[in-house]
């Protein structure tokens, strides 16, 4: 959250000229960022935890707001609530208006700061075990005075971060809803891989069709990962609905059950290598599901020094793997086990 110095917490004099027309002169930032996460959350309770603000000062600070500009945002009930339409189109307003008021202090800071700065990232974090400790470490070789914020999240929760400014950067599995929203670059082009046990009598096939899969019991990613949607789409399309028993972004974990004969798994190839051991077996899928990673920024909006810097840096680290051949081995491997 943005920290605001004295006489910064009102609004520029165009957008205040606009609001004194519902009364809302006195208005501050920080009661509209109060209001965005109360209705992101959908919980005063969870916003208030997420704000480290108690629930009472967040409660009041709305209904001031609400005062203010002399309208209804949300039509309380004594579990829940919702939005007015006045709360709606407050809504959708003020999210472009505080991504652009971040911005200017974003620019100034980087003004003032040259090589130093912070980057907020939103990772799932399958891909910061395997792939990020390196990477990192060459980054902060290069600019020690850039620090990166992290928040391990599915691929889907990673692209809404992204799409509302709440992190920089972002690695997903493609597609993603909106993407005109984003600027992607691929990363990673491979696939996913069904993993058994060696006892399973899938160990022995060359391959396996996914409505094959129909009566067994099945672990994949959970569902804020864009391969669950993904895989379940596939199956349905292949006429039938996955029994998934087991959802979990650990792959430590996923792979430790299939080693206990407790399912079969359904993961990305390039995930499972550092891992696997005599008991597992990878089996090509077909139809092949694609897994491709991608590094996604929004489109518009102000990119600072430091998110520039690392997004290059990702994206020639993922490049130096590809030129060494490291995804190609993976792709041979999985259409020769």
């Amino acid at each position: 959250m943005t920290t605001l110095a004295q006489g910064e917490n009102e609004f520029p004099p165009v957008f205040m000229e606009e609001m004194q027309r519902y009364g809302g002169v006195g208005m501050e930032i920080q009661q509209l960022k109060y209001f965005i996460e109360v209705v992101r959350q959908q919980s005063f309770t969870k916003a208030a935890a997420q704000l480290f603000v108690t629930q009472p000062m967040l409660t009041r600070s709305i209904k001031h707001l609400e005062e203010e500009l002399n309208v209804r945002l949300l039509e309380r009930t004594s579990k829940s609530f919702c939005l007015t339409d006045a709360g709606r189109i407050l809504y959708e307003r003020v999210q472009d208006f505080l991504l652009q008021y971040d911005d200017i202090f974003r620019t100034m800071t980087d003004v003032r700061s040259a090589r130093v700065g912070e980057v907020r990232m939103s990772i799932p974090g399958v891909l910061l075990d395997v792939y990020f400790p390196t990477l990192l470490t060459g980054f902060h070789r290069h600019f020690p005075g850039i620090d990166i914020s992290v928040v391990e999240e599915g691929s889907k929760l990673v692209a809404s971060s992204v799409g509302s400014g709440r992190a920089d950067l972002g690695l997903v599995m493609l597609p993603v809803d909106e993407p005109y929203r984003f600027e992607s670059k691929t990363l990673i082009s491979n696939v996913c891989s069904l993993v058994v046990s060696r006892h399973h009598p899938f160990a022995k096939m060359s391959s396996i069709h996914i409505r094959d899969l129909k009566d067994e019991t099945i672990l994949t990613y959970s569902e804020t990962a864009t391969l669950h949607d993904t895989f379940i789409r596939m199956c349905g399309e292949c006429g039938f609905v996955p029994r998934i028993s087991y959802k979990s972004l650990m792959t430590r974990f996923c792979l430790k059950m299939v080693g206990m004969q407790q399912c079969i798994a359904v993961l990305p190839l390039p995930i499972l290598q550092p891992d696997l051991c005599e008991e597992l077996v990878t089996v090509p899928l077909e139809p092949v599901i694609p897994w491709e990673i991608a590094i996604i920024r929004r489109r518009e909006g102000y990119r600072s020094f430091a998110a520039n810097q690392l997004f290059s840096h990702i994206c020639d680290h993922f490049a130096s793997l590809d030129h060494q051949g490291m995804n190609a081995d993976l792709r041979a491997t999985a259409i020769s086990v």
